[in-house]
């Protein structure tokens, strides 16, 4: 059976067509077109590295040691106490002790800090209060620098404490909350906090350590201190001996005390007794 040949399509239906395909192709086009490019930052590799700063960054701030508020609350209680009229000053025991012993340090020393803390409680348990030993410290301010010298600042408000007689405490509180070095730590707020747990008088505390007649007699006693050759601390001398720099031996200082204390005049007399 023969088809019979369809008849050309007019222009009328041809543009019918056309409006009915047209949708069609434009969403295929649409399809196939390239999605936008993400932007660097919201690569996989940009984000594990930003991940891996920030983890970074949260580690350092929780190790970072803040300093103390003014109140002194987060200050390190040092395990040490002073009897009254054990200490006069800057000078701890009795005036006329056998051995005496001189110490140069600075406030900032990490090894003037272990000499306090780990071998003071034993000298003053043992020759301190038992009339022996007489230390006298000899603090200087050597390690400070720039702006704010810490060195002198600490040293400052101790020997402003001393004239309260409260410089033993507001030593120890220095020495058994160290921090480091020349980074900031020793604060204005740091050595306020320090001495208000010290128990000075904050007013007599605050005028001496705004007038300059302290940190001249510090800056003084720390030149004559390295004129005669201490330029190292802590720096030790037992009875007006060459000074020796360096930490102790805490056995061989102790032999050192007993030895010089036999040797006194009158040593077979039993010390007298720190009230």
């Amino acid at each position: 059976m023969t088809q019979e040949p369809q008849p050309p399509l007019t222009r009328r239906e041809r543009r019918s067509l056309e409006r009915r395909d047209r949708p069609i192709r434009d969403r295929s086009r649409a399809s196939t077109r390239r999605q936008p490019k993400r932007p660097a930052w919201q690569s996989p590799f940009a984000l594990v590295s930003v991940a891996a700063l920030a983890v970074a960054i949260a580690i350092i701030v929780l190790n970072q040691r803040p300093a103390p508020a003014d109140t002194g609350g987060d200050l390190f209680t040092p395990p040490i106490t002073y009897a009254t009229g054990s200490v006069d000053g800057d000078s701890m025991g009795l005036a006329d002790a056998p051995v005496v012993m001189e110490v140069w340090s600075d406030y900032q020393c990490p090894v003037c800090g272990r000499l306090v803390r780990d071998q003071y409680p034993t000298l003053k348990s043992r020759f301190v209060d038992t009339g022996i030993l007489r230390i006298q410290a000899r603090d200087i301010a050597f390690l400070g620098g720039g702006a704010r010298d810490e060195s002198l600042e600490l040293t400052t408000g101790a020997m402003c404490a001393a004239r309260q007689n409260r410089y033993w405490t507001f030593h120890d509180l220095i020495f058994w909350n160290q921090g480091g070095e020349n980074v900031g730590f020793y604060s204005e707020a740091f050595v306020v906090a320090v001495a208000n747990r010290s128990g000075v008088n904050r007013t007599e505390w605050d005028a001496c350590m705004e007038s300059d007649e302290v940190r001249s007699e510090v800056q003084a006693a720390t030149t004559q201190a390295l004129a005669a050759g201490i330029n190292s601390t802590p720096t030790i001398a037992l009875n007006g001996a060459t000074p020796v720099s360096g930490l102790p031996d805490a056995n061989q200082l102790i032999a050192q005390i007993e030895a010089l204390a036999a040797a006194a005049p009158g040593s077979s007399s039993t010390p007298t007794a720190v009230p």
